[in-house]
């Protein structure tokens, strides 16, 4: 009888340690597992609604951001916001109105960082990175988001004569971009997209505005002009 009652008493202290290391991990020993997720749950990170910041650098932009036709051409309206922070603010091009007018160290310079990366936000290095690309790489990008690479490039200050390549120490631009895409204003063959950016999620406190114009050439949308301040 008294080896019954020890063994009982043990039984019911395990009871209880048990429930009470199920309730301090936070689960419920009443309600089983199963009932307390579900397995399609998921956290849409592209939702307005639900915007949040994560680990690492981003770009969280709101306001029109669905793709736009430019007469039969898609264009992707949040990669054209992005590019007008690039141009306006890491590479401080406040204005131009057609693509030679950007000086050609910025002109080349934002090409060689896009030889390498799609986009400057993400540049998460922790240190500046030496770089290395041909000329052919260089007049690709620029062509690609300008619609010309009429730029003479050589004479460029990155472009090591002896190598016959250019060269860069690429710094850290990652940073994380808060912006509202305030109003694209389209035609036949172009838009303007107006954007405001700010320094916190929360989109409180102002840190600038740009305008880009973006054209269509040969069937692609380009960089034509753009305005920031």
């Amino acid at each position: 009888m008294k080896n019954h009652m020890i063994k009982l008493l043990a039984f019911l202290a395990a009871v209880v340690l048990a429930a009470s290391a199920l309730s301090a991990c936070g689960v419920d020993p009443k309600v089983k597992q199963e009932d307390q997720a579900t397995s399609d749950y998921k956290v849409k990170i592209d939702d307005e609604d639900q915007e949040t910041e994560r680990e690492g650098f981003y770009a969280y932009g709101k306001g029109k951001v669905d793709p736009i036709k430019i007469g039969d051409v898609t264009v992707n309206v949040k990669d054209f916001a992005v590019r007008s922070y690039e141009l306006g603010f890491n590479m401080a091009q406040k204005k131009f109105d057609k693509p030679k007018d950007i000086p050609l160290e910025a002109a080349v310079q934002y090409a060689f960082i896009h030889v390498f990366f799609d986009d400057f936000y993400a540049i998460n290095n922790k240190t500046v990175q030496y770089r290395s690309t041909e000329e052919a790489k260089i007049k690709e990008v620029l062509k690609t988001q300008f619609g010309t690479d009429d730029f003479d490039v050589t004479s460029s200050m990155l472009y090591n004569r002896d190598k016959k390549i250019f060269e860069m120490w690429i710094p850290s631009y990652g940073t994380n971009i808060y912006y509202n895409i305030d109003a694209v204003n389209v035609n036949s063959d172009q838009a303007e997209i107006i954007t405001t950016f700010y320094n916190e999620l929360d989109r409180k406190t102002l840190f600038g505005r740009a305008t880009i114009t973006v054209k269509i050439q040969d069937g692609k949308p380009v960089i034509y002009s753009l305005k920031a301040e």
